[in-house]
C-alpha cells in the first residue's frame, strides 16, 4: 500500500484550483492562527504533528484522516523528522464547486466541522482512500480535457461520504450543552436554511434571533470562522450554481427560484461572488 523508502515529493497542480502533494512532510499551513482560504484534505502516513483548529489543538497521529474547510482558524505548529502526508489543496472555488452537486448542503455541516476534523481510518478505510488518492492522481497528471470536472466529482464523493457520517451521528445526538455563542450559531445556521432566498441581509436573521446585527456578525466570525453575511452569500450562491449546473431551468426562472428582483440583479450577484457571468459559470459545467 505504502513504501516508506519512497519518499521523494511529488507535487502537481491544476492552476490555482487543486494541489496534490505525496509524501509531504508539513502542512501548507501557517504557524500563526489564521483563517485559511483553501480547503485541505491529508492523509498520515507517518509520525505525528500538531494541528490547532480555533481553540483545540490535535496531534495527528498515522492512519489519520485531516478535512479543514475553508474559513476554519487553523494553524500547524510542529511536526516529528519522520511526518508524512498525502495532502490535497483545494481552492475555494473549487471547494463551493464540488459542493454545488450537492443539493441543501445543510451549514450545520461546517458548523459541525470545527470539532469534526479528524477522523482515524481502519485497514479498509486506508484502502478506500489509497484508491481515492490514486484516481486524483491520475486525473491531476493526466491530459483529460474535463479533468478539472472529474477532480470535482471524486472531492463530492469525498464530502458526500462526510456528510452522510454528520447525518447519521447528528440524527442521534441528544442535545448538547452548547455555550450561548455556539447556540445562537445553531440558530442562525438553521434560519439561513429556511429564509435564505427570501432574505439575504444579515439585519433579517439578527431581528429573529432579538439581537443586532452587529452582534450576530461578530459572534458568527468568532464561532465559524466567517460572517453572517458571507454564510448567507455561501449558501446563495451554492443554490445558484446548482440550478445552473443541474437543471435546464433558463436565467429568468432561475432568478425567480432564487428570489432575485430580475436576471440582472441576479447576474450581478452571482458575478461580484464568483468572478464569473451566469452564462460563463453553466458552458464551463457542460458536460
Amino acid at each position: 500500500m505504502y513504501n516508506k523508502n519512497r519518499e521523494t515529493l511529488e507535487a502537481y497542480v491544476l492552476g490555482d484550483d487543486f494541489k496534490y502533494f505525496q509524501n509531504l512532510k508539513y502542512l501548507p499551513l501557517s504557524v500563526y492562527p489564521s483563517n485559511i482560504q483553501s480547503a485541505l484534505v491529508v492523509y498520515c502516513f507517518s509520525g505525528k504533528a500538531k494541528l490547532n483548529v480555533y481553540d483545540e489543538s490535535h496531534w495527528i497521529q498515522p492512519q489519520e484522516l485531516i478535512i479543514l474547510l475553508p474559513g476554519q482558524f487553523v494553524s500547524f505548529t510542529e511536526a516529528s523528522d519522520d511526518f508524512l502526508t498525502t495532502t490535497l489543496v483545494v481552492s475555494p472555488t473549487m471547494f463551493s464547486d464540488a459542493l454545488s452537486g450537492v443539493p441543501r448542503f445543510s451549514p450545520h455541516f461546517f458548523f459541525y466541522m470545527r470539532t469534526h476534523y479528524w477522523y482515524p481510518q481502519t485497514e479498509n478505510d486506508t484502502w478506500r482512500l489509497m484508491n481515492f488518492f490514486g484516481m486524483v492522481k491520475d486525473k491531476v497528471t493526466s491530459n483529460d480535457i474535463y479533468r478539472r470536472e472529474l477532480i470535482i466529482h471524486l472531492l463530492r464523493y469525498l464530502y458526500l461520504e462526510l456528510f452522510n457520517a454528520y447525518e447519521k451521528e447528528a440524527s442521534l445526538m441528544t442535545t448538547r450543552k452548547d455555550t450561548r455563542k455556539e447556540e445562537l450559531a445553531n440558530k442562525f445556521f438553521g434560519l439561513i436554511m429556511k429564509h435564505f432566498k427570501e432574505n439575504k441581509d444579515v439585519a433579517f436573521y439578527a431581528d429573529k434571533l432579538c439581537i443586532t446585527s452587529k452582534y450576530l456578525t461578530m459572534v458568527i466570525k468568532e464561532v465559524s470562522g466567517k460572517s453572517a453575511k458571507d454564510w448567507i452569500v455561501e449558501y446563495i450562491v451554492l443554490e445558484i450554481k446548482a440550478l445552473l449546473k443541474n437543471t435546464n431551468m433558463n436565467i429568468q426562472e432561475i432568478a425567480v427560484k432564487t428570489n432575485f428582483a430580475n436576471q440582472s440583479s441576479l447576474g450581478r450577484f452571482f458575478r461580484k461572488h464568483t468572478g464569473m457571468s451566469l452564462s460563463q459559470y453553466r458552458m464551463s459545467n457542460l458536460g
